[in-house]
């Protein structure tokens, strides 16, 4: 056996040696990242008729939503009988359990993009007092899903400045 192969033999034995002996690291716990529940399914319109309105006899009707049982799923609430500058709220889920909640008291959220592992939101920003609300800016909060948290949670990326979308 030549010299090299010795030394590397010596080598991997004591790595081996040093694994065996070396504590065990704590397991990721990645059950969150399976697919979703058998039947999983939503009732986006209940989820709507029993979230408290953003005004006091004002409601919520159904807006954009998609994913809702999947790794991390969004729905749009916006203001029954509302306008473009009324107030959205976002309910983020996950296996069809929600998860996060987006205040509803801001002014207008857009959806900017989507995967099973993140939301992107637009929230829109008062305009300049001069300015009127359709020249408003956006600033851009990323909700990402992270299995590795515990159970996993949905953890905000922002907001990122004007004109940063993902």
């Amino acid at each position: 056996m030549s010299r090299s192969t010795r030394t590397l033999s010596a080598a991997a034995l004591a790595a081996g040696l040093m694994a065996a002996v070396a504590p065990a690291a704590n397991a990721v716990n990645t059950d969150s990242l399976g697919g979703p529940p058998a039947g999983c399914e939503v009732d986006v319109e209940q989820v709507a008729a029993e979230t408290p309105g953003p005004f006091e006899g004002v409601g919520w009707t159904v807006g954009e939503h998609g994913n809702l049982c999947g790794n991390l799923g969004y729905l749009f609430l916006e203001t029954e009988g509302g306008t473009v500058s009324s107030p959205t709220k976002v309910l983020l889920y996950h296996h069809g359990e929600q998860v996060a909640t987006q205040p509803g008291d801001t002014p207008r959220v857009l959806l900017g993009g989507h995967s099973d592992f993140h939301v992107a939101l637009r929230i829109q920003q008062p305009p300049a007092e001069d300015e009127a609300n359709a020249e408003a800016d956006y600033l851009t909060t990323v909700y990402v899903w992270n299995p590795f948290a515990g159970d996993g949670d949905v953890t905000p990326i922002g907001p990122l400045p004007p004109g940063i979308t993902i």
